[in-house]
Parts: C-alpha cells; structure tokens; sequence
C-alpha cells in the first residue's frame, strides 16, 4: 500500500494536471476553542457566533470527492461537541487523521477511533517531555500517558494500522532538546512517525482570520532563532539515531533528510526573516489542499477566503473565480504569504549556495 505522502504527490499531479478537479486534503477547522494557551499559537480562541454547525459539516462532507482525505483539527478538535458525528460520516467513506494537543483523548475515544478503519493517524502535539512550553499539568500529563499505552495496547488487540505521530513545534526554548524529545517520541511513547516544524514565516498561513488576496504579496518577517546552530546540531543528532530506528522523521519545511545516511546540510536560508519568492519552486499545494475554517470559509493555505460552504456549493468554490486567480498566481512563482510554509522547495542552485555540511 503506497504511503500517504507517495499518493498526495500522485494525485496532486492528476488534479494539477487537469485530469482530477477537486482537492485531495481537506483541513476541518471544527473549532477554535481550545484547553491550552500556548504562546506560539496564532489562533483566536474566542466563541464565535457565526460557527459552522453539525449540519454545516456534514453537508461539506457529502460533497468531498471519493478520494478525499480528511485532517480534523482546531482549536482543539476534540472540544468540537459532535466530533464523534462528524468522524462517522467522514470514516464511513474517506481515510481521515487528527491532530490534537491529546489532553480531551479518553480511552472511550480511542477504542471509538479505532474502531474505524479509515483513520489512519493520530497526531499529538509534543513540544518537549511533559509539555510544559504548552503549561500541561503533570496530571495532565500522565494521564495523556496512559492514554497513549492504552492506544498501543487496543490497536494491537484490534489490529489496526492507525499510526501514532508526534508534532514538535522547534522554538528556541526546546532547541538543545530535540534529541531527546525524539529518542523520548521513539523509545517512550512509541512514535510511528515524528515531525518537527519550524515556525511559520507569515500570519497569514493557515490563519482562522480571512484577508484580501492582495495582502499575500506585502513583505513577512519571519522569527528567527537565535539558537540556530543548536538546531542544526540537534537535527543531525537525530539523523544519526535514526540510521537504527524504524520511526519515519520528518521536518518542515523539508531543509534535510532524517533518514539520510548523509550528514545533513546547514541550511542558513530557512533562518531568514526575509523571503525571495523568486528563490522557490512554484507550489503545487493550492490544488491539492484546502482547510475549511469554523466559519466555513474554504481557503488553500493562505488565508484568503475563495467562498462559504455554509453559502456555496464546494464545486463552485474549486472552480470558482477567486480560486483560478489565486492558483495562477503561485503557478508562477510563490508569494510574500508562502514565506517559510511547511510545503515550500528552494530552487536548486539557492539550496547548492546556502547550504554547507554541518561539522
């Protein structure tokens, strides 16, 4: 069975290429309410009145196409009243996966997620061992603990291929841990796969607030770590260990290989605070994935509102005018918008020049 990643690419190139009309990802904002106040995050988390309801959501999912794969996040999704309705009709025809801070997860919800065949990861946000850049109490924390022994032991019972991913946001403060969160993710909590993601260069990425299109072109800053070589460092720690480890690591955006039996590459570029368009790929990820806010306004990546699914059918959204718009304009070259996106590629000859082996 060919990984997630090998069939986003496949289809993703159909639906590029004219052969497929619809995307194949779709990002559920189910809420944006949420348990944690994480000072990274860049989500609102006020109640908002105007919040897609169960209904809303199923009539979106009654228009996803047969090959649709579903993320159901937040906010924290699991604070989504109705999540276990809106999971039934998805996993009843498409794969599905969630990403959750696991602090709502109970032994219920997990015997109820693997009880579905169709979803297909569990991803957990870790940011260091205890969760404490998340202000997890260590009540909290041990009893996500032994939630997580209790997934290991139920998925093995039912024989389920759910998989269990860890998210570690990279941030100064975690910089000289990261290789023991991983050896922590692999060796404790049984990861299947662990991804670490640098922080997002532009507000406007993945946002729960809509802008104008023409705001994706004015200049983003991007935060730089100070702790960079730290990072780097710690970064081929764990390339290192993984030449023996069976869990898949991955980083974004993709600066280096984790599996690679080469050392990995000192990447000053992805540290900038400043971003050329003109030094990247153009991106593919606007026709093959799209998030759909707690407000039911559908967008690609950044922020900017191609129509309301509460209003508009989601055909008419894809082919919509707005949408052509914005796909031409990144069929070109990337935008200010695209600055340090998880899903960017540098150009060939940027990467040969910012790039040198770490010692």
């Amino acid at each position: 069975m060919p990984s997630f990643h090998n069939k986003h690419e496949d289809i993703t190139n159909k639906i590029y290429s004219g052969e497929l009309i619809m995307p194949h990802r779709y990002v559920f904002v189910l809420t944006n309410l949420c348990n944690l106040d994480c000072n990274f995050c860049f989500q609102d988390r006020d109640r908002r009145d105007d919040a897609m309801t169960t209904q809303d959501w199923l009539n979106v999912v009654k228009q996803l196409p047969e090959y649709a794969r579903v993320t159901f996040t937040g906010g924290e999704p699991l604070a989504f009243k109705d999540f276990e309705v809106i999971v039934n009709a998805v996993a009843d025809k498409h794969e599905c996966n969630i990403i959750t801070n696991g602090l709502l997860l109970s032994e219920k919800k997990i015997d109820f997620i693997l009880s579905k065949p169709n979803f297909k990861v569990l991803s957990i946000s870790i940011d260091d061992i205890g969760n404490l850049n998340r202000d997890v109490k260590p009540r909290q924390w041990q009893s996500l603990l032994a939630v997580i022994d209790y997934f290991h032991l139920r998925k093995k019972e039912l024989k389920s291929d759910c998989i269990l991913d860890i998210k570690t946001v990279v941030l100064d403060k975690n910089s000289s841990d990261l290789f023991s969160i991983h050896k922590y993710c692999v060796e404790v909590l049984k990861a299947n796969t662990h991804a670490f993601q640098f922080l997002k260069g532009s507000h406007l990425q993945h946002s729960d607030k809509m802008h104008e299109m023409i705001d994706m072109y004015t200049t983003s800053n991007a935060p730089t770590y100070q702790h960079f070589d730290v990072i780097l460092q710690q970064l081929e720690m764990i390339r290192q260990f993984n030449q023996t480890s069976i869990c898949k690591t991955f980083v974004h955006p993709k600066i280096c290989d984790l599996s690679s039996s080469q050392p990995i590459p000192k990447v000053s570029f992805i540290n900038s605070a400043r971003f050329k368009p003109q030094n990247y790929q153009a991106c593919k990820f606007p026709w093959s994935s799209v998030h759909i806010n707690v407000d039911g306004h559908l967008f690609p990546c950044i922020a900017v509102s191609m129509g309301n699914v509460k209003t508009t059918k989601l055909i008419d959204i894809i082919e919509g005018d707005l949408f052509k718009e914005f796909k031409s304009a990144l069929s070109k070259h990337l935008v200010e918008g695209c600055n340090r996106c998880g899903w960017i590629r540098p150009n060939d000859n940027m990467s040969i020049i910012n790039t040198i082996n770490v010692e």
